[in-house]
């Protein structure tokens, strides 16, 4: 198999680093899976694939959560340190705009701020009628 070889580099790469624990541990101070990925010298979709394993997967979740926390963090880090120049201003704006989204792609169930909204419609005029129409009913 030709991708053995990179699995078992990547297998004993991550052993000498400390282990899942280790990477989990990044994933949760706010790297993301690129960065390590890079450290490593893999892709990231590889180190993806090889941390989505079953048996690692809800140890990943977890990471990702409290990674979310960590992007929040460095949102409001950026926000209250902006210089007062607008160029500054908007780069900061960027910048956590992509950390906010970030935040709700680890953990949507926290910083999701597009919640499904179920909208009613109410006719008001159509009720009153209603209850006029009612009203002349009863009176009969």
């Amino acid at each position: 198999m030709a991708g053995t070889p990179i699995l078992q580099k990547m297998i004993t790469d991550i052993k000498k680093a400390g282990g899942h624990e280790k990477i989990f541990e990044q994933i949760a101070d706010g790297r993301t899976i690129s960065s390590i990925a890079k450290d490593f010298g893999i892709s990231r979709s590889f180190l993806s694939t090889y941390l989505n394993r079953p048996e690692t997967q809800p140890a990943l979740r977890i990471a990702q959560r409290s990674g979310a926390s960590a992007k929040a963090d460095e949102a409001l880090e950026l926000a209250d340190n902006v210089e007062v120049d607008t160029a500054a201003i908007s780069k900061a704006r960027e910048q956590i705009s992509v950390r906010k989204w970030m935040a709700s792609a680890m953990d949507p169930d926290r910083f999701n701020t597009t919640r499904s909204q179920q909208n009613v419609q109410v006719n008001i005029g159509a009720q009153h009628l209603d209850a006029l129409r009612k009203v002349q009913v009863d009176e009969k």
